[in-house]
């Protein structure tokens, strides 16, 4: 027997289109396996997937979990030959694989404990489910894949995305030198307004001078070692938010007052520069390649939920994650909160997400 919750999923209607629904009969199973946890969830971040490797994570489905950024109390824990992680009444804080069976965006839900880790109490549950995904991209693509050293400059392309405001933050705390790109006069405004300030903050579309020529600038005509372009998904309308190209194949020369292309990123890259993308669309065309190969430049695609691929990347996920939340206890991070959504109104919301520009979204459930 399975126990009914209401969980926000992805379901398949008529003529074959998947919409987001609200239902009240979301299944979970009574009985817990070995290494798996209860949850009564308190929080559950929004975030924009690639909706196309999801659904292809849950083939044969006709309906597909929703939520994956999760801050909850622990109501149960499953049987285990070993001393489990957590104990009934522990708040925790986690991030749920992509194939995972079962909604975080729910009343209640099932989750293995090695995508878990203490919520310290001075964490709010909203904030808590609000910096995991971005958090742990960020992270992962500053740490793990540019190796950001202090005395760097660190690029963030559209540093108001939730992802992009930790980024900044932890790469000033690993003493990087940062600029950032926005999209909008209010994102702008939200940038120059960070605190520490930013080296620069790059309104595209707004700059006379191209993209290049204001990195070349503030760089003393070097270049900037790393490029974080974390967040590549386009809004429903088509229109860029993170300031990458629309497609693969886009004009490879940016103009001024015009969004940058891969050309003029990979022109504001220094000698031995990183390229961080979350696009997994973006094709290297001989011109590019040849000028990564002459500046010893490399080309890195972000995915954070490879860490959970892997039962040997267990240790160094938990360590991100657990290194993320303490950052965030001792203030040396603050996520940035749009705005929150009761569980009845997650559908519409999910709908509206490519309208805020600023912050994250989260769902919040009422005690």
């Amino acid at each position: 027997m399975n126990k009914i919750v209401k969980a926000a999923e992805y379901v398949l209607g008529e003529g074959d289109q998947w919409e987001v629904q609200v239902a009240e009969d979301s299944e979970l199973p009574l009985a817990l396996e070995e290494h798996q946890v209860r949850i009564r969830v308190k929080a559950c971040g929004l975030s924009e997937h690639d909706f196309e490797v999801v659904r292809n994570l849950h083939r044969s489905k006709s309906r597909i979990p929703l939520g994956h950024e999760i801050s909850g109390v622990i109501k149960e824990v499953g049987p285990t030959g070993t001393a489990s992680l957590f104990k009934v009444g522990d708040e925790v804080v986690g991030l749920l694989p992509l194939s995972w069976p079962y909604s975080g965006c729910a009343e209640e839900c099932v989750a293995p404990e090695y995508c878990l880790a203490l919520k310290p109490n001075a964490i709010s549950h909203v904030d808590a489910a609000g910096c995991v995904s971005g958090g742990v991209r960020a992270y992962t693509a500053l740490h793990y894949m540019a190796h950001v050293c202090g005395g760097e400059t660190v690029l963030v392309c559209n540093g108001s995305s939730p992802e992009g405001i930790i980024a900044i933050q932890l790469a000033q705390l690993w003493n990087a030198r940062v600029m950032a790109t926005a999209t909008t006069p209010e994102e702008a405004t939200f940038l120059e307004s960070h605190r520490p300030p930013l080296a620069q903050v790059i309104e595209v579309g707004k700059y006379r001078r191209s993209l290049v020529e204001v990195c070349m600038e503030e760089t003393g005509g070097l270049g900037v070692d790393c490029i974080l372009a974390c967040n590549a998904l386009a809004s429903r309308d088509g229109n860029e938010r993170t300031g990458m190209p629309s497609s693969p194949s886009s004009p490879t020369s940016g103009h001024r007052g015009g969004k940058p292309g891969l050309h003029d990123y990979f022109s504001c890259l220094a000698v031995g520069g990183r390229y961080v993308t979350g696009d997994r669309h973006v094709q290297l065309d001989p011109p590019h390649s040849d000028m990564l190969y002459m500046k010893g430049a490399s080309v890195c695609y972000l995915n954070e939920h490879t860490w959970l691929l892997s039962r040997g990347q267990q240790g160094r996920f938990l360590h991100v994650l657990g290194d993320l939340v303490e950052k965030v206890n001792e203030k040396k991070i603050n996520p940035s909160i749009h705005h929150t959504v009761e569980l009845d109104n997650v559908a519409t919301a999910v709908q509206q997400l490519s309208d805020c520009v600023v912050g994250k979204v989260v769902m919040r459930v009422s005690d």
